[in-house]
């Protein structure tokens, strides 16, 4: 928003003469008039000035959004060793802030809430992209990557600099599962955790 300041000019008239005369004008030291520039309307200093910087500073708006979710499910049939295809789930976001994704809580796989670790891992990587979940571009940040507990704490930066211009990013998170024992009968594996969100 820009400011005007407006400097009053007082002047006194002799009264009682048939055309008023003026005193010289009252005027501001240039000292004073920058002083009340700096109290009052710091886009009236130069920018090159200490002060410009510490006096009402611009301030933006944070914009921060993210939308999706991950999860998938794997459908394992038979007995014995097998890797499945990689799944990824991604969550769209739109940030003018510099963000960082932290993962935490992940867990081996578990059958209720007994650790079944013997029977297999989850391999989980995480990546950051420009653009959004239909228009995949460039990648920004990753990836990293971990087996169930070993994941928690792998975490990506997006620094300032490689906000894009319009905001749009996309975080990939993909998930291998392979089995040790493909065990006979119905299990409902589980593998959990989260990732976590800062904004910098």
């Amino acid at each position: 928003m820009m400011h005007f300041a407006v400097l009053a000019i007082l002047m006194s008239a002799h009264l009682g003469a048939q055309r008023p005369t003026f005193s010289r004008p009252f005027t501001y030291q240039p000292t004073q008039i920058q002083a009340w520039y700096r109290a009052n309307h710091i886009d009236q200093l130069d920018a090159s000035s200490p002060l410009a910087s510490k006096l009402h500073p611009m301030v933006v708006p944070t914009h921060v959004s993210l939308s999706g979710n991950f999860g998938g499910i794997f459908n394992v049939v038979g007995i014995g060793t097998s890797t499945s295809q990689t799944e990824s789930s991604v969550v769209s976001v739109s940030t003018n802030r510099s963000l960082t994704f932290t993962a935490n809580s992940f867990k081996p796989l578990m059958v209720g809430s007994t650790s079944v670790s013997t029977m297999g891992s989850i391999m989980y990587s995480m990546s950051l992209y420009q653009g959004t979940p239909s228009h995949i571009g460039s990648l920004v940040s990753g990836p990293v990557d971990g087996s169930d507990e070993a994941f928690n704490g792998q975490s990506l930066t997006l620094l300032p600099a490689q906000i894009p211009g319009d905001g749009n990013l996309v975080l990939v998170l993909t998930r291998t599962l392979t089995l040790t024992e493909k065990a006979l009968g119905t299990y409902k594996l589980v593998g959990t955790g989260n990732i976590g969100v800062t904004i910098n």
